[in-house]
């Protein structure tokens, strides 16, 4: 099958176009590569654009029989919030209606962000989202009419959220900052689980959670770190971030009634990110 990638460049849509390639489909990335780098994915076809921009999108989608729908603004803090709603809704509007006009299928990535505070996210709850990152994406949810799947936090080799910031920054016992107390939780989720998920998408309709049903703080996290590089987290505390929730963890048995589960615990997710940065895990072994 031929597929279309939105944000193809992006730490997702990499992994994810190497998996849709190895698994025989012919490739595009569609990506206007402002927070990533133009570099080639295999044997993917690259095509420079703007997700708002109707013709655009309109020429990347001829002869595509599916999109996945990745682009978008993640990072709110110190981001102009028209800018956040007119990529992540009006973009995606666009997205989706060149994809119905080739009658292609949509695997769109959203986010938990959809859900605001909530102890556990089911996808029948309501969602009241606390800033526009989430907002956007849940108003673009409702234009899909394809794949949902809500993203819980991302992580792995090459990845930029905070289970990778802390694998980077600690063993060298350079600082790090937490926004907050550090007891925030999350659902962190391997992307190598991400690309399956995704891909199972193609075979499904509706809105799905894509994590694994357990949340870690922040400061959780670090201790892991710390626990496996023998390195003290040198910690800056800071003010929380207005619109950052509490607690994140999702409900995944909708999910796992289809042929999905996550596979990779947190533990050994960071431990294949220490080796991806160059950790020689054989120093830690020798204190033993």
């Amino acid at each position: 099958m031929r597929i279309l990638v939105t944000g193809g460049a992006g730490f997702i849509g990499r992994n994810l176009v190497s998996r849709l390639l190895s698994d025989g489909h012919e490739v595009t990335i569609y990506d206007n590569f402002s927070s990533s780098k133009k570099e080639p994915v295999g044997a993917a076809r690259i095509v420079e654009g703007d997700i708002r921009d109707a013709d655009d999108v309109a020429r990347a989608m001829r002869g595509h029989g599916a999109v996945f729908h990745l682009a978008a603004i993640k990072e709110i803090r110190n981001v102009d919030e028209d800018l956040i709603y007119n990529t992540n809704f009006i973009g995606s509007k666009v997205v989706f209606e060149a994809a119905k006009e080739q009658d292609a299928k949509v695997v769109f990535a959203s986010s938990a962000a959809v859900y605001g505070e909530a102890k556990l996210c089911r996808e029948a709850d309501e969602c009241r989202p606390t800033n526009q990152y989430g907002k956007s994406k849940l108003k673009a949810e409702k234009l899909c009419g394809g794949f949902v799947a809500r993203l819980f936090n991302v992580y792995g080799p090459n990845g930029h959220g905070v289970v990778n910031t802390f694998c980077r920054l600690i063993p060298k016992y350079e600082p790090v900052t937490v926004y907050g107390h550090g007891t925030q939780t999350r659902d962190f989720i391997y992307i190598d689980d991400v690309v399956n998920a995704l891909v199972t998408g193609l075979q499904l309709e509706g809105v799905y959670n894509v994590g694994t049903g357990k949340e870690t703080s922040v400061l959780e996290v670090a201790d892991m770190v710390h626990e496996m590089t023998k390195a003290k987290p040198d910690i800056k505390f800071t003010a929380p971030f207005p619109g950052e929730v509490m607690r994140s963890k999702a409900d995944i048995s909708k999910i796992q009634q289809t042929e999905w589960f996550p596979k990779t615990e947190l533990g050994d997710g960071i431990r294949k990110i220490l080796i991806s940065e160059g950790f020689d895990f054989s120093v830690v072994e020798s204190l033993k």
